[in-house]
């Protein structure tokens, strides 16, 4: 069973939404109270569009939350992952959220699921659709080699418009690797305890991570180890500057703190000329 298929159920209590994501979005795009924040929005990078007039399509969507919370701030969101089960789990939250958002339904705007791939880009949206493009939630790193991340950043870069950005969220690798961590933090609440191990490989590109998510009520246990590209901050911002992204700003989180040796997260945004 797929990773993300085999938790789909559970994965919202286990990565809650976080409001954060959405005032980073709103930072770099100069949209509404985000664009105040310190961060990438101080720094001038706004698009300068009418709200009602901007789209963006969230990569590795999950089960929706960024999307659907992004609506109140743009005209168009569309939201992709290869996970039919989380996509299933997005729509009906998106039954729910527009429910109890009828009396504002003027005020939001268009949202829209599509089953596709990180690579499904080009062959799915025209050149210049999207004001903006974001991949966060380590999802980046479930491709398969450098070529396909590479690939993946100049199908990005076609169906940005001139002046859109490239949002990407990763986990710092070179803390991973050059630390040696074991893995990351155990999330668990009054429901779940998901573990989180890595293994590591003789091909230093790879990491197997390996997960274990007890449900505490049933004493169920859901195991999976999966292989991710261990992708270095400094290669994806080269990948970046080759497929002919500017103003590239590189963040150690999504308040817009900068980027270290320690930071736990690794974000990067690069800006299509025009």
């Amino acid at each position: 069973m797929n990773f993300y298929t085999s938790i789909a159920e559970l994965y919202d209590e286990i990565f809650p939404y976080k409001p954060v994501q959405k005032r980073f979005v709103e930072g770099v795009m100069g949209k509404g109270p985000g664009s105040d924040v310190r961060g990438p929005g101080s720094r001038g990078l706004g698009l300068g569009l009418d709200t009602r007039e901007s789209s963006l399509l969230d990569v590795g969507c999950g089960t929706g939350s960024l999307v659907l919370n992004l609506s109140d701030l743009l005209d168009t969101v569309i939201g992709i992952d290869p996970d039919k089960e989380m996509l299933q789990l997005a729509n009906l939250k998106a039954m729910k959220y527009k429910a109890d958002r009828r009396d504002e339904l003027e005020d939001l705007g268009k949202w829209v699921f599509v089953q596709k791939g990180m690579l499904d880009l080009t062959n799915e949206f025209v050149s210049d659709s999207f004001n903006s493009v974001i991949c966060f939630g380590n999802t980046l790193v479930h491709l398969s080699t450098i070529d396909e991340v590479k690939e993946f950043i100049r199908q990005a870069f076609e169906i940005l418009k001139p002046g859109g950005y490239l949002m990407i969220q990763i986990i710092n690798y070179d803390r991973i690797i050059d630390q040696k961590l074991r893995g990351l933090p155990t999330i668990e609440n009054e429901n779940q305890k998901f573990e989180r191990i890595y293994q590591y490989n003789p091909n230093p590109e790879v990491i197997r991570f390996q997960t274990k998510l007890t449900v505490k009520e049933s004493g169920e246990i859901i195991e999976n180890d999966i292989p991710l590209l261990a992708v270095r901050p400094g290669q994806l911002k080269k990948i970046l500057k080759s497929a002919g992204f500017i103003n590239i700003q590189e963040y150690g989180n999504f308040k817009g703190e900068g980027f270290g040796g320690d930071s736990q997260a690794f974000i990067i945004v690069g800006r299509k000329e025009g």
